[in-house]
């Protein structure tokens, strides 16, 4: 019987072997070789209950990193679907359409449970979520990976008036209220009211940085290849507008790269403001703060794109840790190396992606790799570890940074060093590369080469065969 199981597992292992490499997976290759080793010699045990708060990057791809016949897995998020944040911004103009950048979680993750609710609050001693509908869940190890939220920084209005872009609903509003405004603005013009047009067709966007950066990209292209065509008569009075607070944009990147960017986006007509801080917003008015004093500025719709801050959730459990238990950070659950949340018992309670403070930054690169590399901790065989001080810590590999900049033009950083791999030196250490690109460790890529570059890295990363076809069907269609 063992050998005959033995045979079985051995085929069905080849399968998935096979699929990894063709997915560029081959780290994962020697953890199944230890699955299958531990499946057989292990004795029947009961499954551990993993609990994950969250159906994001990091909640997803950590989920698909674990192994079924181990742990019973629960997913519980509101938003019964995942959704392919980096094509956000093009599904507010009409590049991508919404539906084809989300993907149900059923369908990602089959071997598991869903359950669509809020997670209200966790008891940590007695191991317990607590949902609305007065659903309680046990669990053995908790992940939170309940993402972010919009940060205002406590400036007045910008609740009220300004509009966000991070969920698929942010989209999805925010496209409808700027065509809104448009056929408004096309009223008022009938009328003669050329200040109201002006007031309503100045598109305000707070945030220098690659959302911000990428929104006034697609909206200037949008202006000009279908809102000028299409409304002649109020053509001239389309403005957008980049308030950014830093002397910069896209600090994130070289500065030779900010500065092509700032230049480029003047080219497409964006007016850029750089030094401004949003002191107050108003209905349809903003007030900033600028080397110069005061200016007041009127604006149609004003998106805030400035930052990041907690969850009531995440709050929540911070203080309910405590910060002598090592919770000191405003920005979200502070975790060790491995991952683990401070002041929880070892190998219980873990976070990661924006609501975790890990020393790396709150991106969808940084949250599928924490995802990546817990699920392979928790792997059968590999439970030891997932409590243990000496565990090998998370290491990102930071593999570059994009973001397209309008006109078919695009903005990329990449790390030859995370693609190539030269024995126990880095590619950027050889002469040739030095002769070529000098002391830099970076390769930039810019304007259309930089655009082909971020489509197809994009493209390539895309969650499932439905998401490409519809993906490339929209750009196609565009």
């Amino acid at each position: 019987t063992l050998r005959l199981g033995a045979v079985g597992g051995t085929a069905l292992l080849g399968v998935k072997l096979g699929h990894m490499w063709i997915n560029d997976d081959l780290d994962d290759i020697k953890y199944e070789f230890d699955r299958l080793f531990y499946h057989f010699a292990r004795k029947e045990q009961e499954k551990k209950k993993v609990v994950v708060l969250g159906s994001g990057w990091g909640a997803l791809s950590f989920v698909r990193k674990l192994d079924p016949s181990a742990f019973d897995v629960t997913v519980v998020s509101p938003r019964p679907f995942f959704f392919y944040t980096p094509l956000l911004v093009g599904s507010t103009t009409g590049v991508v359409s919404p539906g084809a950048i989300i993907e149900p979680i059923r369908d990602n993750v089959p071997n598991c449970d869903f359950l669509r609710v809020h997670c209200k609050d966790v008891d940590l001693e007695n191991k317990k979520v607590f949902c609305d509908g007065d659903l309680e869940l046990d669990y053995d190890h908790l992940l939170v990976a309940v993402g972010a939220q919009p940060n205002t920084f406590g400036i007045p209005g910008v609740d009220k008036y300004g509009r966000f872009l991070k969920e698929i609903e942010h989209g999805r509003q925010l496209r409808k209220e700027m065509l809104d405004i448009i056929e408004r603005a096309e009223v008022a013009n009938a009328n003669g009211e050329i200040n109201k047009v002006k007031q309503l067709l100045n598109f305000v966007v707070v945030g220098g940085g690659p959302t911000g950066v990428e929104f006034c990209g697609e909206l200037s292209d949008f202006i000009r290849q279908d809102l000028k065509r299409r409304y002649p008569k109020i053509a001239e009075y389309f403005q957008v507008t980049l308030v950014e607070a830093l002397p910069g944009l896209l600090t994130m990147f070289n500065k030779s790269v900010g500065l092509y960017v700032q230049d480029h986006l003047k080219n497409q007509g964006v007016e850029i403001k750089l030094n401004a801080m949003v002191k107050e917003v108003e209905p349809e008015k903003v007030h900033l703060k600028t080397q110069e004093g005061l200016v007041d500025m009127d604006f149609g719709v004003l998106v805030w794109v400035a930052g990041v801050g907690m969850r009531p959730f995440t709050r929540a459990l911070c203080e309910k840790i405590g910060k002598e238990n090592g919770q000191t950070d405003r920005r979200g659950l502070v975790v060790d190396e491995c991952l683990r949340v401070k002041g929880t018992r070892p190998g219980e309670v873990f976070a990661i992606g924006d609501c975790a403070v890990s020393g790396k930054p709150p991106t969808a690169q940084v949250a599928y790799q924490q995802g990546k590399y817990l699920g392979r901790m928790f792997r059968l065989g590999r439970e030891y570890q997932i409590s243990d001080p000496q565990a090998a810590p998370f290491k990102y590999c930071h593999q570059g940074t994009m973001a397209y900049i309008g006109d078919s033009a695009g903005a990329a950083e990449i790390d030859p060093n995370a693609f190539i791999k030269l024995g126990r030196s880095s590619v950027t250490d050889h002469f040739w590369w030095r002769s070529l690109y000098g002391d830099t460790d970076q390769l930039r890529v810019m304007g259309p080469a930089g655009f082909v570059v971020w489509r197809s890295t994009y493209f390539s990363k895309l969650f499932s065969s439905r998401n490409r076809w519809s993906v490339a069907s929209d750009w196609l269609r565009t």
